[in-house]
């Protein structure tokens, strides 16, 4: 088993991408275009609720089966 951490997570939020939740790739992380998933999609960046960057109309939405 591995994993890592980053200078910029702090309990689940990203301090480089504006409090965003962290999402490991995501645009704006150190590790953007450094790594790939198996879905080969980088992942947008994600704000908690009562974030003013928080908006639940371009919030990501699962994808379908």
């Amino acid at each position: 088993m591995s994993g890592w951490s980053c200078q910029f997570e702090v309990k689940g939020i990203c301090l480089k991408v504006d409090g965003a939740i962290c999402r490991p790739g995501m645009k704006g992380c150190i590790l953007q275009g450094k790594v790939t998933f198996h879905d080969g999609e980088t992942p947008s960046p994600e704000w908690p609720a009562g974030h003013p960057r928080h908006n639940p109309f371009t919030a990501e939405r699962p994808k379908r089966p």
